[in-house]
């Protein structure tokens, strides 16, 4: 069973007990909140843009040497071509990583794949054209991994074509949502209503902020929370407040083995990387104690 299914279905049979606060924070009110399905120790390794470390960024290539070195999530950011294909891309623009030319929702997938990835990647010599994925594509490839997927375009709106593909692959409940824009991710959770897992938007962020200053009873809307990494706040006091009200903690974007080490004797559940090689180690270590 996928890491996110199995994880879901446990956390529907249970309920916690919420308390705490921390960093001067007034105390919560004692209010039963769901437990965080996506709790882990040590953190999961999720392989940023598909590992991009490791090989191209979001390309297939990437994905399956990242979950070869020991990933547990796969990440991919999305865009939508011309002719309705979600694809896995950071630019709207994709001369800056690949021999080709355009803008992704301009072009149509078959001009899309005339691009090739080898172009914008300074490591290993690859032999073969390394071509810019659809979501279909990966959700194929990889059919039991857990994938975080990011949306990047706004307009046109891509929440129906995206949770077509997802309902088409039976792969709504194996994937989690984010956007830099709050209006996409709520689009696509209204597109698949009842099952797919959003992670905390802004609106979530403010609300937070406002009852850990008045210590009223909260549990988070969304399972996980994504704050970039932050050594001042990414501490156990931090965390640990955020365990309490139902939400894990996924940060990004980090290499450095010493910081991997100290996001998991924090109690982070999850850390975004250019390099799950070396995050697996780190994490692996730290469990043997």
């Amino acid at each position: 069973m996928p890491l996110l299914r199995s994880r879901v279905a446990a956390a529907a049979a249970c309920v916690a007990a919420l308390t705490g606060c921390s960093d001067g924070a007034v105390a919560s009110t004692t209010v039963p909140c769901p437990p965080g399905p996506f709790r882990h120790s040590p953190p999961l390794v999720i392989a940023h843009a598909g590992g991009e470390g490791l090989g191209p960024a979001n390309s297939v290539l990437a994905m399956q040497r990242s979950l070869a070195a020991g990933a547990d999530v796969l990440d991919a950011d999305l865009w939508m071509t011309a002719d309705g294909v979600v694809v896995a891309h950071h630019d709207r623009d994709i001369a800056g990583d690949t021999d080709g030319t355009g803008n992704i929702d301009e072009l149509t997938w078959q001009e899309l794949q005339r691009a090739d990835l080898r172009a914008g990647w300074s490591g290993d010599t690859i032999d073969q054209p390394v071509r810019v994925a659809s979501l279909e594509q990966i959700l194929v490839e990889f059919p039991t991994v857990t994938v975080s997927l990011e949306i990047k375009q706004s307009s046109p709106s891509m929440a129906k074509p995206l949770c077509d593909v997802l309902r088409r692959l039976d792969a709504v409940d194996r994937v989690y949502l984010s956007a830099n824009n709050d209006d996409d991710v709520y689009a696509a959770q209204a597109e698949c209503p009842g099952s797919v897992v959003i992670t905390t938007t802004y609106r979530d962020v403010a609300e937070m902020r406002r009852v850990r200053s008045t210590g009223e009873a909260w549990c988070a809307p969304a399972p996980i929370g994504q704050p970039p990494f932050s050594a001042n706040l990414l501490d156990p006091a931090n965390v640990g407040w955020s365990h309490d009200h139902g939400m894990a903690i996924f940060t990004w974007t980090v290499d450095d083995p010493d910081t991997l080490r100290g996001l998991a004797e924090a109690g982070v559940d999850g850390v975004y990387t250019r390099r799950p090689d070396i995050a697996r180690k780190v994490f692996d270590e730290y469990a043997a104690g």
